[in-house]
C-alpha cells in the first residue's frame, strides 16, 4: 500500500500559498534565496518521510503495547523509545527553536507538516515529540537567559523531554479551578498539588500552572493569580526534585504515550514570565498545542483513508471491487474532500501564525513606537484572525478525523471491527483528539467568544477580498461564496449575540458555517492545480452551501426557549441540572 507522508497538498502549499520573500524581509533576511530556503524545508520533510516509513510498521505491530509505571519510573514501549531515538539521531527534535539553542528555527507551518506526518506514522510518538517542542517554545519565549541556557539545549537535542501540567481533578477546561499552589520562600519557589491526565508525565521538564499561595483565596475561581512554573525532575545540583508519577492511565488509544498522575510535594521550580500572569504565557503553549492536535488528527485520518481506499480496491464482492459500489465510492470521495478542506484550513492558519510571529518580533526589535500605523493594524488583525481560526481548526480537523476513521471501519466491514484492525486502531487514536486540549464544544465556545469581539468580520473581509480576486476564473463559485457570506453568515451573528445563552446553544452551528466558507475559498485557491482539485472544490461548495443555509435558517428561526424544551425532555430543573 502506498503511504504518502509528505503529500502533494503539503508540497503545493509550501511552494504556492506563502509569500516567503515578504516573510524573510520582515525577518531582516533580505538576501535569502527563497528557492534555496524552501528547498531546505523540503529536504527536512523528505528526510522525515523516510523515517516515518520505518516507524509506521513498528507502530502497527505494537499498537497494543502500553506505557507503564515500573519502580516509580515511566517506561514507554520499546517501539516508542526506538522511534524517538531515530528522530533524535536525525536531529529532528524541536524544529522551531532557535539555532542558538540547538534548533533549526523552522517556520510553524513546516512544524505543522512535521506533526501531521509523524502522527500518520505513529500518533503516540507524535504526542511526546509535539509537546516537547511546545514546552521548549514557551521556555524560549518566557524564560530567563539562565533558564533558556540550562534547559533548551537538552530539550532540542532530545536528551530531555517535556510535559505541560494543567489538568486537576476539579479543573479541566475551567482552569479557574486550579488549586495546585506555588509559594515563595526566601526568593525560591515551591509547588504543591496534584495534576492528572498529564501527557508524558515522566518527562524531565514540567511546565506547571499553579496558583500563587499569597493570593489563593482572592483569585480562586479565576485565571488571575496563576503562575507558570518550570519544575525539573532533577534540580541543578543533581538531586531529585520532590515530585513523582503515581499512576499511568490505561486508555482506549495512544497506548504508547504515557498519560500520568503527577504529585508535587514542595517541589522546587522556576517562574516563567511574570508571577501571577502564567495563564497568559500558558495560552501560547495551549493554542499551539491545539493546532498540533489538529495536525495529529489529520495525520491519523489520512492513514485511515489510505487504508480504506486500498482495501476497497482489492476487496471483491458481487464480482467487483467494492470501490465500484456507488455508496462506497461516495463515502471515500467525501472522506478525501473533507480531509483536503481540513488541511486547507489548518495550513492557512499555520502560515498566518508564522506571519504574526515574525511581525511581532520585528516590532519588538525596532521599537513599537517606531512602527507604522499599517504595521500596528496588520498585527492587530493577524492576532484577531489567528485567535479565531485556532479553535476552528482544532474543532474541524478532529471532528473530521473521527468521521473519516469511523467510515474507514465501515468500509472494512466486520474486518474493521477486529482487535487487530489498523483502521480500528486509527479510530481509537482519533477519538481523544476531539477531547484533549479542549473538547469540540469548548473550541466552538472559544470561537464564538472571538467572533463577538469582531474577528469574524475581519476574517470575512479577508475571504471576500480573496474571492473577488478569483472571480474572473471561477465566477459561479465565487458568487456563491459571496452570497453565503453576506446573506447567511453576516446576518446570523448579530441575532445570536442578543442572547448569550442562545448564542452558546448555536456555537457549533455557527462555527461550522464559518469553517465551510473559509475552507471553500481555500479549496478554490487550489482548483487550478488539476481537474480533480477543481471538482473537489466544487463538490465541497455544493454540499456545504446547503448546510450553511440550513444552519442560518435554524439560528434565525429559534430562540433561547429551546433550552426550556430541553429541560422538559431531559426531566431536569432549569439551572440546577437536577432531576425534577
Amino acid at each position: 500500500m502506498s503511504q504518502d507522508f509528505f503529500h502533494d497538498d503539503m508540497r503545493w502549499f509550501l511552494q504556492s500559498r506563502v509569500d516567503w520573500d515578504h516573510l524573510f524581509r520582515l525577518q531582516g533576511r533580505e538576501g535569502v534565496s527563497v528557492p534555496e530556503e524552501v528547498g531546505t524545508y523540503v529536504s527536512v520533510l523528505e528526510t522525515l518521510e523516510e523515517i516515518c516509513r520505518e516507524l509506521d510498521a513498528d507502530a502497527r505491530a505494537h499498537w497494543h503495547d502500553e506505557a507503564m509505571l515500573v519502580d516509580g519510573r515511566v517506561q514507554v514501549p520499546p517501539h516508542i523509545a526506538h522511534g524517538y531515538e531515530k528522530l533524535r539521531s536525525a536531529g529532528l527534535i524541536c524544529l522551531p527553536i532557535s539555532p542558538e539553542y540547538g534548533g533549526y528555527g523552522l517556520p510553524f507551518l513546516v512544524n505543522t507538516f512535521y506533526l501531521e506526518m509523524l502522527a500518520h506514522a505513529n500518533s503516540s510518538l507524535m504526542t511526546i515529540v509535539g509537546l516537547q517542542a511546545g514546552v521548549a517554545g514557551d521556555i524560549e519565549k518566557y524564560g530567563s537567559p539562565d533558564l533558556k541556557a540550562r534547559y533548551l539545549p537538552k530539550l532540542t537535542s532530545g536528551e530531555w523531554q517535556g510535559s505541560m501540567d494543567l489538568t486537576e481533578p476539579q479543573a479541566g477546561s475551567d482552569l479557574g479551578g486550579i488549586v495546585t499552589k506555588v509559594s515563595e520562600e526566601n526568593g525560591r519557589y515551591f509547588v504543591d498539588g496534584e495534576k492528572i491526565f498529564i501527557t508524558n508525565g515522566g518527562s524531565e521538564v514540567h511546565l506547571v500552572l499553579a496558583r500563587e499561595a499569597g493570593t489563593f483565596r482572592e483569585s480562586l475561581g479565576t485565571t488571575n493569580g496563576l503562575s507558570l512554573v518550570l519544575v525539573p525532575a532533577e534540580l541543578p545540583d543533581g538531586s531529585r526534585n520532590r515530585m513523582q508519577v503515581t499512576r499511568v492511565e490505561r486508555k482506549m488509544g495512544l497506548h504508547g504515550s504515557p498519560t500520568c498522575v503527577v504529585e508535587f510535594d514542595h517541589a522546587e521550580g522556576f517562574i516563567l514570565g511574570v508571577r501571577g500572569q502564567g495563564f497568559r504565557a500558558m495560552l501560547d503553549l495551549m493554542n499551539n498545542a491545539r493546532l498540533g492536535v489538529a495536525a495529529q488528527a489529520l495525520g491519523v485520518a489520512h492513514a485511515a483513508y489510505e487504508e480504506a481506499l486500498a482495501y476497497a480496491k482489492q476487496r471483491i464482492q458481487f464480482d467487483q471491487p467494492i470501490v465500484e459500489q456507488p455508496l462506497v465510492k461516495s463515502m471515500l470521495t467525501q472522506m478525501t474532500i473533507n480531509l483536503q478542506a481540513a488541511r486547507a484550513l489548518l495550513y492557512r492558519t499555520a502560515a498566518l501564525v508564522d506571519r504574526l510571529e515574525v511581525l511581532r518580533r520585528r516590532l519588538e526589535r525596532g521599537g513599537s513606537e517606531l512602527a507604522t500605523p499599517e504595521q500596528h493594524q496588520e498585527l492587530e488583525q493577524l492576532t484577531q484572525t489567528v485567535r479565531l481560526l485556532t479553535p476552528l481548526c482544532k474543532y474541524y480537523a478532529t471532528e473530521i478525523s473521527n468521521d473519516v476513521t469511523r467510515k474507514a471501519i465501515q468500509i472494512h466491514g466486520g474486518l474493521g471491527y477486529m482487535a487487530e484492525s489498523a483502521v480500528a486502531h486509527f479510530h481509537c487514536d482519533s477519538i481523544i483528539t476531539t477531547i484533549y486540549e479542549g473538547t469540540s464544544e469548548i473550541q466552538a465556545s472559544f470561537a464564538l467568544k472571538e467572533m463577538s469581539k469582531g474577528s469574524l468580520f475581519t476574517l470575512l473581509d479577508q475571504i471576500a477580498g480573496e474571492v473577488a480576486a478569483l472571480r474572473q476564473t471561477y465566477p459561479e463559485e465565487c458568487g456563491r461564496i459571496e452570497t453565503l457570506i453576506e446573506k447567511w453568515i453576516r446576518t446570523s451573528l448579530p441575532s445570536l449575540l442578543e442572547d448569550p445563552r442562545y448564542a452558546l446553544l448555536n456555537a457549533k452551528r455557527l462555527a461550522e458555517m464559518v469553517i465551510d466558507v473559509v475552507a471553500a475559498a481555500e479549496l478554490l485557491h487550489q482548483a487550478s492545480r488539476s481537474e480533480a482539485k477543481r471538482l473537489a472544490a466544487r463538490s465541497f461548495l455544493d454540499r456545504r452551501s446547503l448546510a450553511i443555509e440550513m444552519g442560518a435558517r435554524r439560528i434565525q428561526s429559534g430562540d433561547v426557549r429551546r433550552l426550556t424544551r430541553y429541560d422538559v425532555i431531559l426531566g431536569i430543573d432549569s439551572g440546577t441540572g437536577q432531576k425534577s
